[in-house]
């Protein structure tokens, strides 16, 4: 009888380990993904930010004429690691006569198919420098 009892004590606990490492996996592919859309944004935004203005526009919006605000939703689509794609969505709005916010926002689902975003931004003259 003694022996039955320790058996089920002893199940119950590897029952218990078992699931605190399926929510510490979860939890880290989790952190990984964010890290990595993290990356992609910084990436997208840094493509950005090294155009030059007219390319910048006519890359965005097709015509070097156009002038924010303006949004460019599936920007772009990039692969990730194990698989995982991430989508960019990129939104130019005017902050001052010659500054500019580009918000770049990175989509993906996770492993349980919940949709995640994750936005980045940053200012840019609207102006060559001289």
């Amino acid at each position: 009888m003694e022996l039955m009892v320790s058996l089920v004590v002893t199940m119950f606990a590897l029952t218990g380990l078992v699931a605190l490492n399926v929510t510490f996996s979860r939890g880290s592919n989790t952190l990984n993904q964010s890290q990595e859309a993290v990356s992609v944004g910084k990436l997208v935004l840094e493509e950005l930010r090294g155009k030059r203005t007219a390319e910048l526009l006519a890359e965005l919006t097709g015509s070097t004429a156009s002038a924010p605000p303006f949004d460019r939703p599936s920007y772009k689509a990039l692969s990730g690691r194990n698989g995982m794609t991430y989508s960019v969505d990129v939104s130019v709005a005017t902050v001052t006569a010659t500054l500019w916010r580009i918000r770049v926002v990175v989509r993906w689902n996770d492993d349980t198919n919940e949709a995640q975003a994750l936005p980045l931004e940053l200012l840019r003259p609207s102006t060559e420098a001289l």
